[in-house]
């Protein structure tokens, strides 16, 4: 089937900078627990063109599971109109001897605002486990027009 004016397409990279990077959208990560079912985080990040920066904490099955395997999914999608979003295969990188106040508070002013700070300084004097996820597959949608998949199988790029 041809493409339609009305068909839409993935982001340009500045358009996915710019989603990425001024929305206060979770991203959710999904990995594999230990017994195969797979489990959905919501988390906050920043991407700087490149890779994704997210600071979790030991405890959390996610950590458990990307420590067992590698790898994941992650999505970051807009939940109103335009519908943008990222769909990417990535690979993680765990950092070590990596200080998290700075990029802890730049998150909790982007996500929470200056009001935010209270709730972050109480939680700064617990174990942090920093991380990047690196993606090896990416795939958009700049939310505008219906969703090329109806006429056409996702395009994922190669990152790597």
């Amino acid at each position: 089937m041809a493409m339609t004016s009305n068909e839409g397409r993935g982001m340009t990279p500045a358009e996915r900078d710019e989603f990425l990077t001024t929305t206060k959208i979770f991203a959710k990560i999904s990995t594999v627990n230990e017994n195969g079912v797979p489990s959905i985080s919501p988390v906050w990040y920043t991407w700087d063109g490149e890779s994704f920066l997210i600071i979790s904490k030991e405890r959390t099955g996610m950590v458990k599971n990307l420590r067992r395997d590698p790898r994941c999914g992650l999505l970051i999608d807009n939940p109103t109109l335009p519908y943008k979003r990222l769909s990417a295969q990535c690979e993680v990188e765990f950092l070590e001897d990596f200080d998290v106040i700075e990029p802890m508070t730049e998150m909790i002013l982007r996500y929470l605002g200056p009001e935010g700070m209270t709730y972050g300084e109480s939680t700064f004097q617990f174990p942090r486990v920093p991380f990047l996820l690196h993606p090896v597959k990416m795939t958009t949608w700049n939310g505008g027009g219906f969703d090329r998949t109806f006429t056409r199988d996702t395009v994922w790029t190669e990152v790597k």
